[in-house]
């Protein structure tokens, strides 16, 4: 049970839970292909969807997404892997249209208390995507919270935050610099036990490099922008990553548009 409150379990999941007594409670904190990581009470597993669910899925959301809660087969299937048997109730879901010409959609978090909008005050810079950010973020049932990088490269500083603040009237605006490491701990406002956060934006905005500064150590890869001021991509999937004083936080690749 310390593992799944690590990783963001609380009262109402184990709830859910006790419904289905011969199944075990776990959640997914990332994904490889078909294949998923989980945390449950006996540690770190991989697992697969059941025949039923696939069968079942309309699309790519009816899938598990990073952050859900699921039931899982305690015995597992002939390749070692636990067997994910239901997907319970999403208190949250942020999504973004799946790539190629189809409507469906794609789950980039689910169950998320906050999601932070990072973006650099850079060449990255865009406030019409912002706008995109918060409003697919609002509509997410997640409360966003809008993280600027990089304040040491703008130049006028003042400017940006009237054009935020002007598009993001009841949202947390935070500023962040490379040059005071220290400023990232402004998030750790909002971390506490029981919360999950997921971070958005483009490459190179600096969302691996907060999550270090979170974690005290270098456990996400970074890279600095290319010659064009566009970032390079360093994670390559969606991962849960549990903070050391309470909370657990996804760090996504880089996106664009949404």
């Amino acid at each position: 049970m310390e593992n799944l409150i690590k990783y963001g379990a609380g009262p109402r999941r184990f709830d859910e839970a006790a419904q289905y007594p011969q199944l075990g409670l776990a959640r997914v904190i990332s994904q490889f292909g078909e294949k998923y990581k989980i945390i449950c009470r006996q540690g770190e597993r991989m697992a697969a969807v059941c025949g039923r669910l696939r069968h079942e899925a309309a699309g790519p959301s009816d899938f598990p997404a990073v952050g859900d809660f699921v039931m899982i087969d305690r015995d597992g299937d002939a390749d070692g892997c636990a067997v994910i048997q239901r997907l319970l109730p999403r208190t949250s879901v942020f999504e973004r249209r799946a790539a190629g010409s189809s409507q469906q959609t794609q789950i980039v978090a689910a169950n998320i208390d906050y999601v932070f909008l990072c973006m650099a005050l850079n060449s990255d810079y865009r406030l019409n995507r912002m706008e995109r950010y918060l409003s697919v973020a609002w509509g997410s049932g997640a409360t966003p919270v809008v993280v600027l990088t990089k304040a040491d490269l703008c130049g006028d500083l003042p400017a940006v935050m009237a054009e935020i603040n002007g598009i993001a009237m009841g949202t947390d605006v935070l500023v962040t610099s490379n040059s005071e490491p220290e400023s990232a701990a402004k998030l750790l406002d909002y971390l506490k036990e029981g919360i999950s956060a997921s971070f958005i934006g483009s490459s190179g905005v600096g969302k691996s490099t907060l999550i270090n500064l979170l974690l005290g150590e270098e456990a996400q890869k970074t890279a600095g922008i290319r010659g064009d001021g566009k970032g390079r991509h360093t994670t390559t999937r969606r991962e849960m990553i549990p903070l050391p004083g309470g909370g657990v936080v996804i760090d996504t690749p880089g996106m664009r548009e949404l």
